[in-house]
């Protein structure tokens, strides 16, 4: 334990676990490592600094929560497209004297599919705004718009940006209900 510059505590990290094990719940359990490190490493940063305010136990629940969702936007924003590659194989197995026909499936789902997504976003698409709805239209459907930042896209269609972040939050909104 250090005295931290900047502040009046000492930060021992196991005071920190209360608020891991809320805010982390919902992370996946591969990423919750990451997540713990870059937050602690942000924690000290703003402690040599001298940046905490006032209580450094709300400070830390806000970094730590603030942590997830940037690690999310940078680590998780791209969807990966399904695989449903399905190989049948008509032949006998000799070796084993089987004559029985065999299929082998692979499907990679990972997270919420984009054809899923698309789906929710048609049946609520009244609730969105037309400039909401120009934003989420060419992220679904155009190539280039799934990697795109909404930031991007509002500026690559001419809109506020306010627009994409609230279009943004009202589609996850509608796919979690």
């Amino acid at each position: 334990m250090k005295q931290a510059k900047g502040t009046t505590e000492i930060l021992d990290i196991r005071i920190l676990n209360p608020i891991f094990d809320f805010v982390l719940s919902g992370v996946h359990v591969a990423d919750r490592e990451d997540v713990k490190h870059d937050s602690i490493v942000r924690i000290l940063t703003a402690m040599n600094k001298g940046a905490i305010k006032k209580d450094i136990f709300t400070f830390s629940h806000t970094v730590i929560r603030r942590t997830v969702m940037d690690y999310y936007r940078k680590k998780r924003r791209m969807i990966i497209q399904k695989s449903t590659m399905v190989h049948f194989c008509d032949g006998a197995d000799d070796e084993k004297g089987s004559t029985t026909d065999h299929f082998v499936g692979v499907d990679y789902e990972v997270g919420y599919g984009l054809a899923d997504l698309r789906n929710d976003y048609l049946f609520h698409k009244d609730l969105f705004t037309n400039q909401e709805q120009k934003i989420i239209s060419y992220m679904l459907f155009t190539e280039d718009g799934i990697d795109m930042k909404p930031t991007q896209i509002s500026n690559q269609l001419g809109l506020n940006k306010s627009h994409a972040s609230r279009a943004m939050n009202k589609l996850k909104h509608v796919c979690l209900v």
